[in-house]
């Protein structure tokens, strides 16, 4: 319905009804607007048929309507076209675009974990989270025979230098040997520097495997045969794997232990075993032994143990060992936790070759 005969008849100025100028261009007006509101349906009906394609079919679209820019409300505004204005879809029409999943860097993941080495004596493949600075600390308590019983306050720090490698620091910090009819003696004792190194991860067959080396600084006193005085090598073959809900963890540990007459070797082995009791209680069982360097007594235990992770972060532990070999301390009771938490240091840079050796 033109303007003419519709309800803008009335709207008019009675002055355009007897000046023909002023007429002549009303209607010029008024045939101008019809055509635009002829133009509102097709325009709506464009839309209704850009919305109906689905994502993947520009998947292929031309370079010329990649996303170039975003708005306030956070939608990309995709450049124009030769062919013409690109629509700029809403958040509900937004397009979804082919990319690979980012990979996220495991040196700066904001979930940090305890990697736990206690209170087993057999070590997991598993290394310290990268980035991340761990320490625990313990209790031990022995009987050493004829009444004298020794207690000692031991503890380590670890660093994730690589989500491959670790290094750590081991101290026994407090040793107190008395009762019976000797004097007491206390002080502190050796301390040991290593590092920990996954070579092969876990697969459909093989199981995880690592090397841990650790050496010893004789810092105990000898005198109060604390310790020798001589620095000792150790060399730890790790084979970690995950059998249903059950982990299990093999070491082979040799040993040079250092003397006035040199260095003298031997070989232990170990085996443990943990299950998850709850979701934050699990229970160890371990057989560790083997001949030990210095002497012809052979070493032999089991042991019982179980941790509780409070936190991920936070994990408590305790244990319980019966050796069943003469020449060593018949039980040993301990107790301890370990801490995890960001350290703040920067990780090795992926670009550089050495990091991508160690695993970074």
């Amino acid at each position: 319905m033109g303007l003419t005969g519709g309800p803008f008849r009335g709207s008019r100025l009675l002055l355009c009804e007897n000046l023909p100028p002023c007429r002549k261009t009303l209607e010029i007006f008024e045939e101008k607007f019809v055509n635009l509101l002829q133009l509102i349906p097709a325009s709506a009906a464009i839309a209704l048929s850009l919305s109906a394609i689905p994502a993947s079919s520009v998947e292929n679209r031309s370079p010329a309507n990649t996303l170039i820019a975003s708005n306030a409300a956070g939608a990309m505004i995709p450049a124009a076209s030769p062919a013409g204005p690109v629509l700029n879809p809403g958040p509900a029409d937004s397009i979804e675009l082919n990319r690979p999943p980012l990979v996220e860097d495991a040196c700066r993941k904001r979930e940090v974990a305890a990697n736990a080495t206690r209170p087993a004596w057999d070590y997991a493949a598993s290394t310290t989270q990268c980035g991340v600075l761990e320490g625990d600390f313990g209790f031990l308590s022995q009987p050493m025979g004829g009444g004298v019983s020794q207690q000692m306050l031991v503890s380590s720090m670890r660093y994730g230098l690589t989500p491959k490698l670790d290094l750590r620091w081991g101290l026994t910090n407090h040793i107190f040997q008395g009762g019976g009819d000797s004097p007491s003696v206390q002080g502190s004792g050796d301390q040991w520097l290593g590092a920990r190194y996954r070579f092969v991860e876990q697969g459909r067959v093989v199981p995880a495997m690592a090397l841990l080396y650790t050496g010893k600084i004789p810092s105990a006193n000898p005198a109060k045969g604390l310790g020798s005085g001589f620095v000792d090598h150790q060399m730890v073959f790790i084979a970690s794997r995950d059998l249903g809900k059950s982990h299990f963890d093999f070491n082979t540990l040799g040993t040079l232990a250092g003397s006035a007459q040199g260095f003298d070797g031997a070989a232990q082995f170990g085996l443990a075993v943990t299950r998850p009791i709850t979701s934050k209680l699990s229970g160890i069982l371990e057989s560790y032994g083997g001949p030990q360097p210095g002497t012809a007594d052979r070493f032999g235990a089991g042991f019982l143990g179980a941790t509780y992770a409070l936190r991920p972060q936070l994990v408590f532990d305790t244990a319980y060992t019966r050796t069943y070999t003469a020449g060593s301390p018949r039980q040993q009771v301990l107790f301890g936790f370990t801490y995890a938490r960001r350290s703040g240091f920067a990780p090795l840079p992926r670009s550089a070759a050495f990091a991508r050796f160690l695993g970074r």
